[in-house]
């Protein structure tokens, strides 16, 4: 191979740097554009998720009354479990860049994050990446793991559907993804860590199965837990897509679509979807509400 002569070298980092300070421009003009509608999109985000869970209520024909309030009190029971699984997810997050993060101040922060998503910004990755940050990692390190972390969320919960719908491509696809997203997280923390990120990311998923299927139960549905794996995604993606904060209307809109492809009632996949949503809220604020209590009792003590 012929050796790159320094002048070439000097040439490459000039032509990118020249690269870079012409797409600046456009980079924050477009920044600037999304910033000024997100706003925008919020709104329009809660005014879908509000009629729209009115709408399915009334479509499915199920009054407040009606509402079996002890499985939907299984459900945010169950969301604590949720709650610290996040936690632990982002203490090893840190652990696979070198980085130690306490899983009790984990999963604090990661309650942060998830009642962030209620701000017209995308805040719970800007929480995450800037606690990892603070624990000494650079910008770069935590954005790649959040990332690869992020994106095996995905291919997990894709596998998830994939079997509930039995489909095979769907399922082969996932799995491959999900097994190149491993390899490239084992590279950075090692098989341990990387191991443990997709146990952790199937267990979560697992979570909120279960927590579907006891809204679904709430709402006075006849479903099986195949009918619950088959709206795992929707979450994901609505997440992902980063229209809105935390998907805010669209997992719900995607939840009532797959609902469509099986013949189910899309209104009672919406509710249901709804009603998780506002569960994992519910839990985020306890569970920070405790944290809170913590500290004022533990001020007591030393004052």
């Amino acid at each position: 191979m012929k050796p790159v002569a320094p002048a070439d070298l000097s040439a490459q980092h000039t032509l990118r740097a020249s690269l870079i300070a012409r797409l600046q421009p456009t980079l924050a003009l477009a920044k600037d554009y999304l910033a000024r509608r997100r706003r925008t999109m919020i709104v329009l985000a809660t005014i879908l998720f509000v009629g729209g869970f009115a709408w399915s209520l009334y479509a499915a024909q199920i009054s407040l009354a009606a509402i079996a309030w002890h499985w939907l009190l299984a459900s945010v029971f169950l969301g604590f479990a949720g709650v610290v699984l996040n936690g632990l997810e982002l203490s090893l997050c840190a652990m696979a860049i070198g980085k130690r993060f306490p899983p009790i101040e984990a999963t604090r922060l990661s309650s942060v994050g998830i009642l962030s998503n209620l701000l017209p910004i995308p805040a719970s990755a800007l929480v995450r990446g800037g606690g990892l940050v603070a624990r000494g990692a650079s910008v770069v390190e935590s954005g790649r793991i959040l990332l690869y972390v992020g994106l095996l969320r995905l291919t997990v919960a894709g596998a998830i559907t994939g079997v509930a719908l039995t489909s095979f491509p769907l399922v082969g696809g996932s799995l491959l993804a999900s097994a190149v997203l491993f390899a490239l997280i084992a590279r950075s923390g090692g098989l341990r860590v990387a191991t443990g990120l997709l146990v952790l990311r199937v267990a979560m998923l697992g979570v909120v199965t279960v927590r579907l299927l006891l809204c679904f139960w709430a709402l006075g549905a006849v479903a099986d837990f195949y009918d619950a794996a088959l709206h795992a995604i929707a979450p994901v993606v609505g997440s992902v897509v980063g229209l809105v904060p935390g998907g805010i209307g669209v997992s719900e809109t995607i939840g009532a679509g797959l609902a469509m492809i099986v013949s189910q009632s899309p209104a009672v996949a919406f509710a249901a979807l709804a009603l998780n949503r506002l569960g994992g809220y519910l839990c985020s604020f306890l569970t920070l509400a405790l944290f809170e209590a913590a500290d004022l009792v533990r001020k007591g003590r030393t004052a």
